[in-house]
């Protein structure tokens, strides 16, 4: 077993109140003991959580009073564990300054016939997986730079149990790790074989305990056992009870080389504007290219006058608008294209004057003069395709290695439940 040496600065990153304590508290708690800086960041406030207690079920389905709720279980189990820092993913230290600060609400879940969780497929519009995988990242870059952390910890590529908000924080927590250039550390099993670090966790067994008990709405911790006080465990809402192991391990995560949006759905909103200012100046200058070289023709053979300016200008057109819709899945972007294009054309059209020899009435001129706005309604109409590409990350890429907050040796995330 690793000993767990005393780091400076850790950000745990999780999803939902009561995670936190599940998957992490005994090192959460054992840090703190160490003299670490921890702060815990939270994406949601388990909106959509059950409400265990007979007195607490009224809440059930109303977002706004269970996530009141919530918020109080996660600063009193918090305060049990020894009183790490705080923060909601979107609000002040973990969103960049520049913007608003945005609240991020849970995605639900429905459990599978294999016993893990999946997707509940009714997600409001406000929730973390339909939230934009860029600004989320954004959002934990900024409060690893709040916090100054050395060190993230947070779920595996699996988010411990299926959960999709678990699997997105993953994935945000990892490219937000890389990109700050700070070692990311998943949670694993310990009898995984996976583990890089293992922390002996009952030592803090009491500050645990005493943290699970504040999430009354979401676990039913069985009563301490006066012949095993090292023993705990606890009832999740499905029925299932489980052990709390005496170790907790991690898996340190090696960066992977810096990716790229894939998509125009997953770029920050900064790039989202200059990806469509760079699509709308493209435009511009195919449009000019083509308005000056659509009337050019050349000898071949017996045809004299080959319209080789309008069939090459009409090839670029369509190769550029389908290559931005098929590579960048985006409307937008192929309407600033043919925008840019149709306003090259009309300017140079109205300078050169009535008598301009640019666009003239033959065939080049009217293709020149309707294919390109012809082209763009065609692509722009064609059926959006993104759902048969999975760009996710969160839905089965395996991370490659990291560090741990802790020391720096090798590790995956396990985290029980909503």
């Amino acid at each position: 077993m690793s000993t767990v040496t005393r780091p400076e600065r850790v950000l745990f990153v999780h999803a939902h109140p009561d995670d936190e304590t599940l998957a992490s508290g005994g090192t959460i708690a054992t840090l703190l003991e160490l003299g670490a800086q921890v702060t815990v960041l939270t994406a949601t406030r388990g909106e959509r959580g059950e409400m265990l207690t007979r007195e607490l079920a009224p809440l059930a389905g109303d977002g706004l009073r269970v996530a009141a709720h919530r918020e109080t279980e996660i600063a009193a189990a918090l305060a049990a564990l020894g009183g790490p820092a705080h923060l909601w993913l979107g609000g002040p230290g973990a969103r960049p300054t520049d913007l608003p600060t945005r609240r991020y609400t849970d995605s639900g879940m429905q459990w599978g016939p294999d016993g893990r969780a999946t997707s509940a497929g009714d997600a409001p519009a406000d929730s973390l997986t339909r939230a934009d995988l860029g600004e989320v990242v954004d959002d934990v870059r900024a409060a690893i730079r709040s916090t100054g952390a050395d060190a993230v910890v947070s779920y595996g590529d699996d988010g411990g149990y299926g959960h999709p908000d678990h699997l997105r924080i993953h994935a945000a927590a990892r490219y937000a790790a890389t990109a700050e250039e700070v070692p990311f550390s998943m949670i694993v099993d310990a009898d995984s074989g996976l583990a890089d670090l293992t922390v002996d966790v009952l030592p803090v067994r009491g500050r645990v305990r005493a943290a699970l008990e504040q999430y009354r709405s979401q676990v039913a911790v069985d009563p301490a056992d006066p012949q095993d006080p090292a023993s705990l465990s606890y009832v999740m809402p499905h029925g299932v009870r489980h052990q709390v192991p005496a170790l907790e391990a991690f898996r340190h995560d090696t960066p992977p080389a810096p990716v790229a949006p894939q998509t125009f759905a997953e770029m920050s909103g900064q790039g989202k504007a200059t990806a469509v200012v760079v699509a709308a100046v493209v435009g511009v200058l195919v449009g000019a290219l083509g308005t000056i070289t659509h009337q050019q023709t050349v000898a071949i053979g017996s045809w004299s006058t080959a319209p080789i300016g309008m069939v090459l200008t009409t090839l670029i057109v369509i190769g550029i608008v389908v290559g931005i819709r098929l590579l960048y899945r985006s409307r937008l972007l192929v309407a600033a294209v043919g925008i840019g294009i149709i306003l090259a054309t009309q300017v140079l059209v109205a300078v050169a004057g009535a008598t301009s020899p640019l666009v003239l009435a033959n065939a080049a001129g009217y293709v020149w003069t309707f294919g390109p706005a012809v082209v763009a309604m065609l692509v722009l109409a064609w059926p959006d395709l993104t759902g048969l590409r999975a760009h996710q990350p969160t839905d089965g890429q395996r991370p490659t290695d990291v560090q741990h907050p802790t020391n720096g040796e090798r590790s995956e995330v396990a985290a029980p439940h909503e």
